[in-house]
């Protein structure tokens, strides 16, 4: 039997099973997941892309900077700090398509975090394999950011409910930051992906 992506989530007790949507030979066909209620897991599928904001400036990492400059978007820009990995996790909340952001610069690993509503920062190394819990200063939810576009995405944080990725201008610069958006149009928390160029 051939099992779908969109399972339906049957019990969440200590374990999760998962309701296949069809029949098998007359009978309702469960599956028991790996993961406990409240969790993360690393999965094997990452997307490799640049990020571009809403004036079509790519998402620059600057992991080595404590000047508030670890995130930048320009136009012209360097692909070695540009070009991100998003690990994308497996997990139970259902709220979104969980991913985190990596990057490796000078042989260096980095992934995103946040640390409190207004601050972000890379920290070196891989992302965990497992999270336990329903918050995470590592994963963001990736959605649609309107109904009619499929291509514009929204990075919601799955540590600050209703706070997103989003750029802000400061000092002349387009800083990424985390917000909440003014509304459903808000372009600041507006990105696209594209392919990883060569």
């Amino acid at each position: 039997m051939t099992m779908a992506t969109n399972w339906i989530q049957y019990d969440c007790n200590s374990e999760v099973y998962y309701l296949l949507p069809g029949v098998k030979d007359g009978i309702l066909c469960f599956v028991k997941s790996e993961l406990h209620c409240d969790s993360w897991a690393k999965s094997k599928n990452t997307v490799h892309a640049i990020i571009l904001n809403y004036f079509k400036e790519a998402l620059e990492a600057h992991p080595e900077d404590f000047s508030g400059d670890v995130a930048t978007f320009k136009k012209e820009y360097d692909k070695d700090r540009a070009c991100f990995k998003l690990v994308i996790y497996r997990d139970t909340l259902l709220k979104g398509f969980s991913v985190a952001f990596t990057i490796t610069i000078l042989n260096k690993t980095y992934y995103l975090s946040c640390i409190n509503t207004k601050e972000l920062r890379f920290k070196e190394g891989d992302p965990p394999k497992k999270i336990d819990g329903s918050t995470s200063d590592v994963i963001f939810y990736q959605k649609n950011a309107s109904k009619g576009d499929a291509s514009s995405f929204v990075f919601e944080s799955a540590l600050v409910q209703g706070y997103c990725l989003a750029f802000k201008n400061e000092d002349g610069k387009h800083k990424l930051t985390l917000k909440r958006p003014e509304d459903q149009v808000d372009e600041t928390t507006h990105f696209r992906t594209v392919p990883k160029k060569s």
